[in-house]
């Protein structure tokens, strides 16, 4: 299967990855008593949670593109290759990470903790409020290793997939308010379900995964009414703008916000994507902390965890100086970890990947 490159995809990825970081910046400031952001609109409303549903969207839309384009001209999905490809390009850098945050930290996981996350279930790990707390972040790589497990079977089975991953986006966006619901009015005592239900749909986001699908989906059908729709420069642009405006303008919707932001982000990246009229928002340095976007979502908490360990910012102050140093020490250094991990771990392991690809 030749190789596919979209456009603008790794400077999605670097936002969202940095934006990730910033969040979690302003939390680790409020954990250990300090002043911080987080009750400012755009942390307590959208904040780094929505860089999440971004790679969420972005990965739903990349992966569900590829196999579709498998099945098409292979006539069938090999579960065994795509599975692999997972394999390596996911897990070294998660056990790793696994392994280090336990190294570096005094974190002594729960029974429950380190099963769920050995075996790739920490969004359940989550939901119990057993997290892996010196690297809490892993749960969203949970939420996307479940998703793949079952989407190829999906794509494998069901010819009109554009229909089916409507119904998943649709199904998951209604199922745990409809399930609150039902546990209110006849749970004689829901407070435990009804936290775990709210705590797992909310790091669960099947549904947002499904909505970069569902426009993976329609790019690959390639209906006229998109081409015609590509003419429209203006009002592309304005599209594609228009989830980052709200997103850093505080705006959010009660109880679907990410599922609404998740529409948004699927139109935005098909259309920057692949709408040949738009100009490729792509440089060389958004290629780059594109490339190891995966590493500086990954590796930021234990750079965070060992800077304030040690006491680095134990009297910190909210001066602009002193928040300026935080951050920019933070950044650099996640990207230098995640850059020295990408191009001395991963890029070869990604090598192997090649004996997988049909």
């Amino acid at each position: 299967m030749s190789k596919i490159h979209f456009k603008g995809l790794n400077t999605y990825r670097a936002i969202a990855a940095l934006l990730v970081v910033v969040g979690h910046i302003e939390m680790f400031k409020s954990k250990h008593g300090l002043a911080h952001y987080l009750n400012e609109p755009y942390f307590y409303y959208t904040g780094g949670h929505i860089g999440v549903v971004l790679f969420f969207a972005l990965s739903g839309f990349l992966i569900t593109y590829l196999l579709l384009k498998e099945r098409s001209e292979k006539k069938e999905i090999s579960l065994k290759n795509f599975y692999m490809r997972r394999i390596l390009r996911v897990w070294p850098v998660y056990f790793l990470v696994l392994l280090i945050s336990y190294l570096c930290t005094d974190f002594v996981p729960a029974p429950i903790t380190l099963l769920l996350c050995l075996t790739i279930f920490p969004n359940v790990a989550h939901a119990l409020n057993k997290d892996w707390t010196v690297s809490p972040q892993i749960w969203s790589i949970g939420v996307e290793e479940q998703f793949y497990l079952v989407w190829p079977f999906l794509l494998k089975t069901f010819k009109n997939i554009l229909l089916v991953s409507a119904f998943i986006y649709f199904s998951l966006l209604l199922f745990p308010h409809v399930a609150v619901r039902l546990l209110t009015k006849y749970a004689s005592q829901p407070a435990g379900a009804i936290e775990f239900i709210n705590n797992l749909f909310y790091g669960t986001k099947f549904s947002c995964m499904a909505s970069g699908a569902f426009f993976a989906c329609i790019y690959f059908i390639k209906p006229r009414i998109l081409d015609a729709f590509y003419s429209w420069k203006i009002m592309n642009y304005l599209l594609v703008a228009l989830p980052f405006v709200l997103w850093f303008s505080s705006f959010h919707v009660i109880y679907v916000n990410d599922e609404f932001y998740s529409v948004l982000f699927g139109i935005s990246i098909l259309l920057i994507a692949t709408n040949p009229n738009l100009v490729d928002i792509d440089t060389k340095l958004g290629t780059f902390l594109g490339k190891i976007s995966y590493g500086i979502y990954m590796y930021h908490w234990i750079i965070l965890e060992v800077l304030f360990r040690n006491g680095l910012y134990r009297d910190f102050h909210q001066s602009l100086l002193t928040t300026a140093v935080l951050y920019a020490e933070t950044i650099a250094l996640t990207i230098l970890v995640a850059a020295a991990s990408y191009y001395g771990l991963e890029r070869r392991i990604l090598l192997k990947k090649e004996q997988y690809v049909s």
